[in-house]
């Protein structure tokens, strides 16, 4: 468990400890459900459904208005003030606008769920108005789940998040994705489970919430002090709509431009693309959270620090994703979703080498969010997504998914260096570090070791197994050959393995 007395990066290291089991049968899980879609149905379902996906990943990001960031940041503030009276106001109000919010927004899109249907569904617009009606019914939930998930994490009681979203909701979410299938419902049957998954973590989350951790709904009032929390969240909100464009506009241009087997197949290459954001997921959960406490308190050195630690654990455990998804892209596709897959290999390789980038600027965002230096995220995050646009409306017509790829890449490259320089031009004490060559020197001998595996032209399984297990192994010999780890890693390692009961065995 996370104790007061930790230090803000071993704090972050056992929070990261915590997700770690959760995420990776989350991860197990989700890919089950959604293999069970390409290899029931095919590409043209599973692109029916993610568009369906994208659609309520959209509007949710629109209708939550920015509370999410804004309690992610207020109540940190409030929890580390010991005020009882605005923490109540924030928690509570934040909550149910967000769930207004969510039923408005859910009205206008089913009455717009024809139209939609029509320009990005095809010749599947009479079921993709279905589809979409079924996230319009969902969006109040979706919408108010952030801002609970938002809550509990200011509490650092990072367990519950992950008893809820990584347990608890892949279960149900595969569960119901068989039972609707195997009835026939196929993209239809996919988008009801991912729903009803949605309304069992809004009630789960709600109740912990309430029950174990503050609740929402006490005697005790709450004065919600609402224009310093608008005047934050919305320039948030601004640039979360931008950045929906940003992360989604391939998707719905592809289904514009393309059928729906291709987005499918750019939708699955995209799925396993995300693989690559472990590294901020386990890390990034709490590290609002944290800074914020420690800026509050004039500890700008422990900004500094847990921000380095930060992006250097990322590179730790992302660098061997995003080099074994692009090296072994054309196995990877194969062998998860199947070989009509196959076509998407270049899309993936593409894909996770722009998110490697996008997300190592991950907590130069959050450090600009700390600063509360909102209205220069939303220029930044405009400036990319109306290159992602412009580059979209190009490449795709010319060069189809491949296109979407390259667009969507060359956009995130663009938008993760100008953070990254943001936050380096607000921190004023300096020491901020996000490329640590030592490390990428660290990788390049592995990359090397694979290449050889895939020039034996074995099948996609041994060659995945093979060229994985030389790389896990290599990595972390040439990390230590080289120095990469600094004596706060090892230092850490010991606090952490002490903490969770594994004693020296951890000083490696």
């Amino acid at each position: 468990m996370i104790s007061p007395g930790d230090s803000p990066q071993v704090k972050v290291a056992k929070g990261a400890a915590i997700i770690f089991s959760g995420l990776v049968f989350a991860r197990l899980v989700n890919y089950a459900y959604q293999i069970l879609i390409t290899r029931t149905a095919g590409a043209g379902e599973f692109g029916l459904f993610f568009l369906g996906v994208s659609t309520l990943a959209v509007a949710g990001g629109i209708a939550v208005l920015g509370f999410d960031s804004g309690v992610a940041r207020f109540a940190p503030l409030y929890i580390g003030a010991k005020d009882e009276t605005k923490l109540n106001g924030v928690l509570r109000g934040a909550f149910l606008l967000s769930l207004l919010n969510g039923a408005v927004a859910g009205a206008i899109l089913w009455l717009l769920s024809g139209v939609l249907a029509g320009i990005y569904f095809g010749q599947e617009a009479g079921r993709g108005a279905v589809i979409i009606r079924i996230c319009a019914a969902t969006l109040p939930l979706a919408v108010s789940r952030q801002v609970l998930v938002k809550a509990i994490v200011a509490f650092q009681k990072i367990g519950y998040r992950v008893a809820v979203n990584q347990f608890t909701g892949p279960l149900v979410r595969l569960a119901l994705t068989a039972a609707l299938l195997g009835a026939g419902m196929a993209a239809e049957g996919a988008m009801l489970a991912y729903a009803a998954s949605e309304l069992v973590c809004w009630a789960a989350l709600l109740w912990l919430l309430q029950r174990k951790v503050h609740p929402l709904f006490s005697s005790g009032g709450g004065a919600f002090d609402f224009k310093p929390f608008v005047v934050y969240c919305l320039p948030l909100f601004l640039s979360g709509l931008v950045m929906q464009v940003m992360n989604y506009i391939d998707a719905f241009m592809a289904g514009y431009f393309l059928n729906t087997e291709q987005v499918g197949i750019y939708g699955a290459a995209a799925r396993l693309a995300a693989l690559v954001a472990l590294g901020i997921e386990l890390l990034n959960p709490l590290f609002l959270s944290i800074t914020t406490g420690a800026f509050a308190e004039g500890r700008n050195r422990v900004v500094g620090d847990t921000f380095n630690s930060n992006n250097r654990w990322y590179l730790f455990i992302s660098l061997p994703i995003v080099c074994l998804l692009a090296l072994l892209a054309p196995q990877a596709m194969a062998l998860v979703w199947g070989d009509q897959f196959g076509e998407g290999a270049n899309v993936l390789a593409v894909l996770a080498a722009g998110r490697a980038i996008y997300y190592l600027s991950a907590t130069s965002s959050l450090l600009l969010a700390m600063y509360a230096r909102t209205r220069l995220i939303l220029a930044l995050n405009i400036a990319a997504a109306a290159v992602n646009c412009v580059l979209n409306w190009w490449l795709i017509p010319r060069m189809g998914i491949e296109g979407a790829a390259i667009a969507t890449s060359c956009s995130l490259t663009l938008h993760a260096l100008l953070m990254i320089a943001a936050a380096r031009h607000t921190h004023r004490p300096g020491g901020l570090r996000v490329f640590f060559p030592r490390v990428l020197a660290a990788a390049v001998p592995p990359c090397l070791l694979v290449l050889w595996v895939k020039s034996l032209a074995l099948t996609p399984l041994p060659t995945l197994l093979a060229g994985g297990g030389m790389f896990c192994v290599a990595f972390p010999v040439m990390l230590k050959l080289l120095g990469a780890f600094h004596e706060e890693d090892r230092r850490i390692l010991r606090q952490l393995g002490a903490r969770l009961g594994f004693g020296a065995g951890m000083d490696g």
